[in-house]
């Protein structure tokens, strides 16, 4: 009779235990992710949409995100926000938070970028094969990274060549300052949100953006003339960032399942997102009347004469932090171009 009890509340228990490690694997999260780009813009209105999807299906309907309504700080703030908890998700833009990320900045770099697609999946490869998130970004948990397509030049007038660009105001992010200073230009810099209401109050004259911005940030509306530079001007890396403590507290198979979309893969899709965007944005420039021209390979081997000190500098910043610097922009070229 004893053993007979015994047995049953042995049983009894199991089934307690089990019940709950059942509930506890069954376990769902909802995340926050912070934004700071309009409505219309791919990132929110596709992209991103796309991706959380990959996440909910990675994690089997476990991981819920959602996207803020509306920002709760500006672009370069994001960065502060996840690391404070004020967003569990963000997606921050590097060149924004100026001195912590100049290693992964090399990825700004000119003419290194044929796709947004190519690009990302070569940033995210290059960078934890060779640094590794917890050199620059040990306070945050990196989920992936990626860029935007090949950086363009968006104008009220006609731009073929460096005299043409002479002290044209352009509306440049944190890394194209000195960038825009040696091609002859005037910089304007700003971060993305700000440049229509900058072109259109005569602030600036046009624009450095991907073609995603015509339509995106309604560039159509203001200038008339893109030109293309075959593999970017520059191309700026986003980082797709999580809050470490949110990440550390969600169970280990949601970990996993985060990761799993997150990576190389995460990085592919994210990319592909912003080509889809790019081949909408250089529509709607024809459509709206705008006129389309590439920079001819005289005038790249110009450009790229006026701006090889920027390669030379990131070599030099690199070096500082103990690494070898032209050994790593060479890899990083190789691996651009394996992507490419």
């Amino acid at each position: 009779m004893k053993f007979t009890k015994y047995m049953l509340a042995g049983i009894a228990a199991s089934a307690v235990a089990l019940s709950a490690g059942v509930a506890s694997a069954q376990e769902t999260v909802t995340l926050r992710m912070g934004t700071w780009l309009p409505p219309q813009h791919h990132m929110i209105a596709t992209t991103l949409k796309d991706w959380i999807a990959s996440v909910d299906e990675a994690s089997d309907g476990r991981i819920k995100i959602n996207v803020d309504p509306a920002p709760i700080g500006g672009p370069p703030a994001q960065y502060d926000l996840v690391r404070a908890g004020a967003s569990d998700l963000v997606y921050h833009v590097a060149a924004y938070t100026p001195g912590p990320f100049e290693v992964l900045r090399a990825i700004e770099l000119p003419f290194l970028s044929g796709s947004a697609e190519a690009g990302s999946q070569a940033a995210w490869d290059w960078y934890t094969r060779n640094i590794g998130f917890g050199e620059e970004l040990e306070d945050v948990k990196v989920i992936t990274l990626f860029v935007h397509g090949p950086g363009a030049i968006h104008t009220k007038k006609p731009i073929e060549s460096l005299e043409d660009l002479a002290d044209v105001k352009l509306r440049v992010g944190g890394g194209g300052v000195r960038m825009s200073e040696a091609l002859g230009a005037v910089p304007v810099a700003m971060p993305a949100s700000q440049a229509y209401e900058a072109i259109s109050k005569g602030v600036a004259d046009g624009a450095m953006f991907p073609y995603e911005s015509v339509a995106g940030f309604r560039l159509s509306e203001l200038v008339d003339y893109h030109l293309s530079i075959p593999g970017g001007l520059y191309t700026t890396p986003f980082v797709v960032m999580m809050n470490q403590a949110k990440y550390d507290a969600m169970p280990a198979d949601l970990q996993a399942a985060l990761d799993e979309a997150g990576g190389i893969n995460g990085a592919k899709l994210l990319g592909a997102g912003w080509d889809a965007a790019d081949k909408v944005g250089m529509q709607a420039a024809i459509d709206g009347g705008g006129t389309v021209t590439t920079l001819s390979d005289a005038e790249i081997a110009r450009w790229a004469e006026q701006i090889s000190f920027m390669e030379a500098d990131w070599i030099s910043r690199a070096d500082a932090r103990g690494l070898d610097g032209a050994a790593l922009l060479e890899d990083l070229k190789a691996t651009f171009s394996k992507y490419n």
